[in-house]
């Protein structure tokens, strides 16, 4: 006899990821690295155009390694919030997940610091009473009033 599976009403009200903004500095680099490439086109060597073209590739592998890196690093933390639980997964190959259910939250802390602060990037850290520590932290994540203030009408 084939018995359905249990029916749940879980649904998915926010999903994100570590914003783009903690990456500053490795996508400046990355801006860097193009307007060298792109400021080497100016040059000219006659006797050296080998060695100019092997900087080049050097230039744009270097760019490309560092977008692929940013991208991969980004994709390796998933946030997401339900209407039954708040859940961090970590890992690519080997993962990890952390998760509280709504109704067992009973703190949420909020930091947000610095420019990325003031443009809405925190960390939002979310407290059972089953330990001292937070049991589900969102780092450097978008739009973190949001994020509060959905956990907080979700527990009313």
């Amino acid at each position: 006899m084939n018995n359905p599976a249990p029916t749940t009403n879980e649904q998915t009200l926010w999903r994100g990821t570590v914003s783009h903004l903690h990456y500053l500095g490795k996508w400046l680099f990355v801006v860097i690295l193009v307007a060298a490439l792109g400021g080497s086109f100016l040059l000219h060597f006659p006797n050296s155009a080998d060695l100019l073209w092997g900087c080049r590739a050097a230039l744009l592998a270097l760019a490309i390694v560092q977008v692929l890196w940013i991208q991969l690093d980004r994709s390796r933390r998933k946030y997401a919030v339900t209407n039954r639980r708040v859940s961090v997964e970590y890992g690519i190959v080997n993962k990890t997940s952390n998760e509280v259910r709504i109704q067992d939250v009973r703190s949420i802390n909020l930091r947000k610091t610095g420019v990325s602060g003031l443009l809405g990037i925190g960390t939002v850290e979310f407290s059972s009473a089953a330990t001292d520590d937070a049991d589900v932290i969102f780092w450097n994540t978008p739009e973190a009033e949001r994020v509060r203030d959905l956990v907080r009408s979700l527990q009313s």
